[in-house]
């Protein structure tokens, strides 16, 4: 039987740690999330919001500090280290000191998460708490991002259905996007083209079987791909170059050369035919581009890490009261009549405010800026 709902959590994968030392990296994100949803669920539910996340600044509502954290670690068998991370991602059971933390933290609750790990939703799951998940979308070439939201129930996944940004409207605006490379296309792909993308060296996406990976763990598969093409662009992550994976992947594959033209600006021009990497949302986007898109983990799909029954892509109407009424319509909570209140639209909004763009802003905002100089 369910617990009663008293409360809504704001949380995320708070264990997470940096790559350098023992210290937070999810702590900014869960509060961000927090502060933009907080006002809307308020007007909707009326209930209190708590924020559960490790930030070792106590002054930030932070539940847990660099030494509890390193406990709940030890408590796995584990260092407290990036290395050590996967291991409690992808955790299916907690130890019994940790569950009963987590369950004093998240019980009675409603958890709406920012990118919810593994380790949390099959703990939530076992305890019947609900939870709504809020991850950044990979399609990321509207003018905002968007989420992919998903839910522990069925009853919330449909009501989040009707939110659902429509894969017409997706596709209608990567068609106008890509007449952009009519304009500004210096250097044009080689006819039948393949497009590379490489990631960072310590994200979740890039684990496989509880390690890390780099394209050169599958560089047989590339290989495989890359015949069906004439030429391949290779475009490292502009945040985290990996020379020595650069260099060992331009030796041993054919016909490649380096490119650090704009992803969008690429995928929108007809020589490219192809998009592949480990992981990356560019392989997902590629399609709506008509582009063939590959991914080289075996078995990973773009809705590999929607943590919920089915992922569902929303707009801003996240920020609405009405859309967190109709959201939770089912799960028992005594909700507010509805108003139809809704902020005017905003291009920008949430990629001004996280302060990431992943190349978006190079096609967009930075013209005008570059006019304006």
């Amino acid at each position: 039987m369910s617990m009663p709902i008293e409360k809504v959590i704001f949380t995320g994968d708070f264990l997470r740690p940096s790559v350098a030392t023992l210290r937070p990296t999810q702590h900014e994100n869960i509060q961000w999330l927090a502060r933009l949803l907080e006002t809307p669920v308020r007007m909707a539910t009326g209930l209190p919001c708590e924020i559960v996340h490790w930030d070792n600044n106590w002054v930030n509502q932070s539940r847990f500090d660099r030494d509890a954290v390193a406990s709940i670690y030890r408590m796995f068998w584990q260092a407290p280290n990036i290395h050590s991370w996967p291991t409690l991602f992808a955790a299916e059971t907690l130890p019994a000191m940790v569950e009963d933390i987590f369950l004093r933290l998240f019980g009675n609750s409603l958890v709406i998460g920012f990118e919810l790990p593994p380790y949390l939703v099959t703990f939530l799951n076992r305890h019947g708490i609900p939870f709504v998940d809020c991850s950044l979308s990979p399609v990321r070439f509207m003018d905002d991002l968007l989420f992919e939201t998903s839910a522990s129930s069925p009853e919330i996944t449909e009501a989040l259905r009707a939110y659902e940004v429509p894969e017409a409207l997706i596709r209608l605006q990567a068609g106008v996007l890509s007449s952009n490379v009519a304009k500004a296309n210096p250097h044009p792909p080689r006819p039948n083209s393949l497009l590379l993308i490489l990631q960072t060296s310590y994200d979740k996406v890039v684990i496989e079987n509880g390690r890390f990976v780099t394209a050169l763990d599958h560089f047989d598969r590339l290989q495989e791909i890359a015949r069906e093409y004439d030429h391949v662009l290779i475009k490292e992550h502009p945040l985290e170059p990996q020379k020595q994976v650069l260099e060992q992947i331009q030796s041993r594959l054919p016909r490649n050369t380096v490119t650090t033209d704009n992803f969008y600006r690429l995928v929108s021009h007809h020589n490219l035919r192809g998009v592949a990497a480990l992981s990356s949302s560019c392989v997902h986007e590629a399609r709506y581009f008509g582009k063939q898109g590959h991914y080289l983990i075996p078995g990973f799909t773009h809705d590999s890490f929607s943590v919920g029954l089915e992922g569902i892509n929303v707009g801003d109407a996240i920020i609405t009261p009405d859309f967190w009424r109709d959201t939770l319509a089912s799960t028992g909570i005594a909700l507010s009549a509805k108003d139809g209140l809704r902020l005017p639209a905003k291009p920008n909004r949430f990629r001004q405010q996280l302060r990431s763009a992943w190349g978006y802003n190079q096609i967009d905002t930075d013209i005008a800026v570059q006019w304006a100089q």
